[in-house]
């Protein structure tokens, strides 16, 4: 099936889509994800950051915001990613959690894959509705995250062997 199916999939049954995705987890896979990720959520913050710069009286050009916006994004995020999994495979680990580094890995970039369409949404918001319509994004978007995320760490760290 799709990407796109997938993650649609996982709306509906996420421990099911993400042992889909299990299946085909080598670090490449895991690598795209995370720069995928973070890609389009450089692209969701690129109307705010458009707003930012029209409505500010730094004289600081959009190119050198996106600039810089590009690389915290693209470039340091997925180092952030790396080191929030690896934090959080040692923490279930003290909790008698079975999975290995890069399982943690997995699960939280199919976790963050799966809610770029939130994310997209959420970034459209801010701009052209915001206030309560946005904050109501950005909930529903942290707790989509975690519900993925929780569902993905619970699978590779508390699973039997015989279910990856």
């Amino acid at each position: 099936m799709s990407l796109i199916g997938d993650i649609a999939r996982a709306y509906r049954a996420p421990a099911k889509a993400f042992k889909v995705q299990l299946q085909r987890a080598g670090e490449e896979r895991i690598l795209l994800f995370i720069f995928l990720f973070c890609f389009l959520s450089f692209v969701a913050r690129l109307p705010d950051l458009a707003r930012i710069t029209a409505l500010s009286h730094e004289p600081i050009p959009l190119s050198a915001r996106v600039g810089a916006m590009f690389v915290s994004s693209v470039f340091m995020a997925p180092l952030m990613m790396y080191l929030v999994a690896a934090l959080s495979h040692l923490v279930l680990r003290m909790f008698g959690g079975k999975g290995s580094w890069r399982l943690a890995r997995m699960a939280l970039a199919w976790a963050a894959l799966v809610t770029v369409p939130l994310v997209l949404i959420s970034g459209g918001t801010k701009v052209f509705a915001p206030g309560l319509p946005f904050s109501i994004a950005t909930a529903l978007t942290g707790v989509v995250f975690l519900w993925q995320w929780v569902t993905a760490l619970k699978v590779v760290e508390f699973s039997t062997p015989d279910t990856p």
